[in-house]
């Protein structure tokens, strides 16, 4: 991993308006500042965009004082390849409890296309977390453990356990591979052994099946014998059967004789039913026929007397409908009269009425009347409009008159004329009647009179024929009184062939299944040998995946790869002890040690000498333990450096130079600058100010009101 560009915004000290930090423009560089400018903040924020992980226990901890979110940016490179990771953090917010929600956590991961980056981000926050993994090959403790020195952590590796260590070391060699081999190895053994197992409990299984093949083999011929012996008694008896049957099935046959006799028997009956009831009608329809015609005179001049007699009546009704026209006349003409008289009294009441105003004229010439003339012609007026009024009284009196008498007329003739009609209509329909029964009584009687003799005719055939049939069923009834006890015989003998057949199916059914059972015992032998060979080969496959697991467990071929890689580890650490120390102190990695009991154990020892003789490392001062660590610690940085399986040519020293003095400083410095080609990236955080014209290029950190700041020289 190579680092590129780092872009933060309100991380820990950093707040906002805070420059990219573009790795490309240099080699070595020196990240310098006074103690809490935030120079260890520039590398956890590197380490929280990659794993996010950094110093503090919480990522909302590392959210600058007074700000909700923060975010960091980090572009790197991997081989050919270029990324870009993205993780935001927002804080949950304040609840009425004063409590802080479940803040929110953002991870995105890029690869640099062509033109732009593309997004190859996981479903989930692991997911992508897992493909950053991946592609450094290196989790958070392997980075710290080799590559990054942390500001208090120098020791890291130095203080873990033995096992700790070589798990450190297993990564940087990118040993996971042979894990996954071992776990491969070990599912597969597992895999054989289930099968095994399964094989196995089929052959106990088939060995328990073939003990009964003696069994078997023993009972095939006695089978054999008792399905020969049951089937001499089978065919006997089914010609016994035979025989009854043929016996029972001839009674049968009489018997439905006798039930088809009955039958017919019974069907004659109904039909004397049938022809008596038919005889009856014929004979009443003779009868009514004979009937209507000696009748037929008297009731049609019966008829014609009654028709007589409504003739005359129509004539009165001529009479009363003439008088009902004369007084519906008169009174026509007494109406109009009176309405004309009305109009002349309303005319003489109008002129009245003129006369009566002063200085009236003459309603016939108009000239001026005086009033002696105008008294006279009004006395004329009142004299004819009396007359008049006694003229329409007297008509008014006959009209009332002559309305009642005419409604009495008009009730009359509709009695009349209703009686007159409905009469006559009952007349007409008496003599249509009265045809219609003479003309069907000549048309039937003869057809009726022949149908009456061929009834009789076939009553006397029916009558006859059972009297036969009687006869018949007479003699077919002896015949058969003997079939309950050939239906005995016949369920006795039926359910002893029964009985028979069953036992004959059963030894048949039981050969079958003997003779079944031999060829499976012949096919179980050949399975049986069949899971022998298979459990040898079994046998022999996971005992090799067994043989594999061991020899790519941390016990096999990952501690020979260790324990090659560790004389590089030493070597290169003793070179650099030896030219801090003016190659006073040496180390030496031990992976065995013997135990009380004698025997040898697999471990990673550190072993420290100098002048003094062998120490233990918490023996040493800090500046002399520092100089152990920084030698391991580039020592793993090298090898990390040159491992195909771990790409992160890059180094990283936080502090540690304050344990040293200034020829101890010195030689750090030229140390650094011994390795400097053998990694493409080294960063040195100090706060020392002798150190910062040390290296080439500077990077000065200062802390202003408003956060953080840096700037590249």
């Amino acid at each position: 991993m190579i680092p590129i560009k780092l872009a933060l915004r309100n991380f820990m000290c950093y707040h906002t308006d805070v420059p990219p930090l573009y790795f490309e423009s240099f080699h070595v560089a020196c990240l310098c500042g006074d103690n809490g400018n935030g120079k260890s903040a520039l590398l956890d924020a590197i380490t929280w965009a990659l794993w996010g992980k950094a110093r503090a226990k919480s990522d909302d901890d590392l959210i600058h004082l007074g700000e909700g979110e923060m975010e960091v940016e980090f572009e790197f490179a991997v081989g050919q390849n270029r990324y870009r990771v993205l993780r935001k953090r927002t804080k949950g917010k304040l609840t009425k409890s004063g409590l802080r929600g479940t803040g929110q956590s953002l991870l995105e991961l890029q690869i640099a296309t062509q033109h732009d980056y593309s997004a190859i981000t996981g479903n989930t926050i692991g997911e992508t977390q897992q493909k950053i993994i991946d592609i450094l090959r290196m989790d958070y403790q392997t980075f710290i453990n080799s590559a990054l020195l942390l500001q208090g952590h120098a020791d890291e590796f130095s203080l873990k356990t033995p096992g700790q260590r070589k798990e450190v070391l297993a990564n940087i060699l990118g040993l996971s591979l042979y894990d996954d081999i071992e776990k491969l190895a070990k599912d597969h053994s597992r895999e054989k052994e289930i099968q095994h197992r399964s094989r196995n409990d089929n052959l106990i299984r088939i060995e328990q099946q073939l003990a009964q093949k003696g069994q078997y083999e023993a009972e095939l011929p006695e089978t054999q014998v008792a399905i020969s012996k049951i089937g001499d008694e089978v065919a006997k008896q089914e010609s016994a059967l035979t025989t009854l049957r043929q016996s029972r099935e001839a009674m049968k046959f009489k018997e439905e004789q006798y039930q088809g006799i009955g039958g017919q028997i019974e069907q004659a009956n109904r039909q004397l039913n049938y022809l008596d009831t038919h005889v009856k009608e014929h004979r009443n329809k003779i009868d009514r026929y004979e009937k209507v015609l000696s009748s037929y005179e008297k009731d049609s001049a019966d008829i014609q007397a009654q028709l007589a007699k409504l003739i005359q009546q129509e004539q009165d009704l001529s009479r009363l409908r003439e008088r009902t026209e004369e007084l519906s006349n008169r009174t026509h003409y007494l109406q109009s009269t009176n309405s004309q008289l009305k109009k002349e009294m309303e005319e003489l009441r109008g002129k009245l009425d003129l006369l009566g105003q002063e200085e009236a004229d003459c309603p016939l010439c108009g000239t001026e009347l005086g009033v002696e003339g105008r008294a006279r012609i009004m006395a004329s007026y009142e004299k004819q409009g009396s007359e008049k009024g006694d003229a329409y009284r007297t008509n008014l009196n006959e009209i009332q008159k002559k309305e009642g008498e005419l409604r009495g007329l008009r009730q009359e003739v509709n009695r009349s004329e209703t009686t007159i009609t409905t009469e006559r209509s009952h007349c007409e329909r008496r003599a249509e009647v009265l045809e219609r029964e003479k003309n069907e009584a000549k048309s039937s009687l003869p057809q009726e009179q022949e149908a009456l003799a061929h009834a009789l005719k076939a009553i006397e055939d029916l009558r006859a024929a059972l009297q036969e049939n009687s006869e018949k069923r007479k003699v077919i009834l002896a015949d058969i009184e003997t079939l309950p006890r050939l239906e005995n015989e016949f369920k006795q003998a039926d359910k002893l062939y029964r009985e028979l057949r069953g036992r004959e199916r059963g030894y048949q059914d039981r050969l079958v299944e003997v003779q079944a059972s031999l060829r499976r015992c012949a096919q179980l032998e050949m399975e049986k040998e069949e899971n022998t060979k298979a459990l040898r080969l079994l046998a022999e496959e996971k005992s090799i995946y067994d043989e594999l697991a061991t020899a790519f467990s941390k016990k096999g071929i990952q501690a020979m790869i260790i324990e090659s890689a560790l004389p590089e580890i030493e070597e290169e650490a003793n070179r650099l002890l030896g030219r801090m120390t003016d190659n006073r102190m040496h180390l030496r990695i031990e992976s065995q040690r013997d135990t009380k009991k004698g025997d040898t154990i697999e471990t990673l020892e550190i072993k420290i000498s100098d002048e003094l003789g062998t120490r233990n490392y918490e023996m040493f001062s800090g500046g002399e333990a520092f100089r152990v660590n920084f030698a391991l610690r580039i020592a793993l940085s090298r090898l990390l450096a040159k491992r195909a399986g771990a790409p992160l040519p890059t180094l990283i020293i936080d502090e540690g130079f304050g344990t040293q003095d200034s020829a101890g400083r010195e030689k750090l410095v030229e140390t650094i600058n011994s390795i400097q080609d053998d990694f493409e990236k080294i960063l040195v955080i100090t706060h020392i100010e002798e150190l910062k014209d040390a290296f080439p290029v500077r990077i000065e950190v200062t802390k202003t009101e408003d956060g953080s700041m840096f700037s590249l020289s």
